[in-house]
């Protein structure tokens, strides 16, 4: 990308989601900061951690009523 305005088409870059945008449309950008970075990291893990106390609760509620039978 030449410029922070606009799109450059590259005749060796093919990407399907391009294939409509003209030179020199504006296209939205984001920047992450390191510390942006490392907060949604926390939540990926945090999120797995959640998920998977959860399926240890789903597998334990099952056990407990097998042995209730």
């Amino acid at each position: 990308m030449n410029a922070h305005n606009g799109y450059t088409k590259s005749p060796k870059v093919k990407h399907p989601e391009m294939n409509d945008v003209q030179p020199g449309d504006p296209l939205l950008y984001v920047k992450f900061t390191e510390e942006d970075t490392k907060q949604l990291q926390r939540k990926v893990i945090q999120q797995r951690i959640d998920e998977l106390f959860e399926e240890l609760s789903t597998y334990e509620d099952e056990d407990d009523e097998q042995l209730n039978v």
